[in-house]
């Protein structure tokens, strides 16, 4: 999230430095704080539906990576992508890699390291709750306890036999993982 509001407050400051630029430095500061809210509220949104954005240790990314085993014929997803780091590390090594992020800014955040890291991995700008994983051989998420619920109830069903799921820090509850390591939860379709 620091990315995110980091690259908010580069925004915000590029925006007024342009808006003195032009002589309109008598903008009544609602008319900043209104776009703000605005791009603010579709996170707020994702956060209480799905989960935060927390960002995981390197280690945890790294068991994540491990426990997926990853192959070049894989499409891999990564719901509620936050600033893409999955994404972009997955998309090195497979067939397709796409993230769907619904926080304006770390989508922003997202789209513009991908662009500047070249990186052949997409994130989208949607809600993981609407979005067709019928092609998914592996998804990562790092959703709470309710979203994994909605997720098991919702998505699961939807899935091909052999799609891998990788459950950062909270588990199916309804499901055995079929390997479990450091909080790391693996399961099969």
């Amino acid at each position: 999230m620091a990315e995110a509001a980091l690259f908010i407050l580069i925004i915000a400051s590029v925006a007024v430095g342009v808006l003195m630029a032009l002589g309109l430095t008598a903008i009544s500061p609602l008319w900043i704080f209104i776009p703000i809210v605005v791009l603010l509220l579709p996170g707020f949104y994702a956060a209480f539906t799905s989960g935060p954005f927390v960002p995981s240790a390197r280690k945890r990314h790294q068991t994540m990576l491990r426990l997926a085993n990853l192959k070049s014929s894989d499409v891999v997803y990564d719901l509620g992508c936050g600033d893409g780091r999955l994404v972009f590390a997955t998309a090195k090594t497979v067939k397709k890699a796409i993230g769907y992020e619904l926080s304006i800014p770390l989508y922003l955040f997202g789209v513009m390291r991908a662009a500047l890291s070249r990186s052949k991995g997409v994130i989208r700008f949607g809600d993981i709750w609407k979005q067709d994983y019928q092609e998914a051989t592996v998804i990562f998420c790092y959703l709470l306890p309710k979203a994994m619920q909605r997720f098991h109830a919702e998505i699961w069903p939807t899935l091909k036999p052999g799609t891998v799921v990788i459950s950062n820090a909270f588990p199916i509850h309804a499901l055995k993982p079929s390997a479990e390591e450091e909080k790391v939860f693996v399961y099969r379709r």
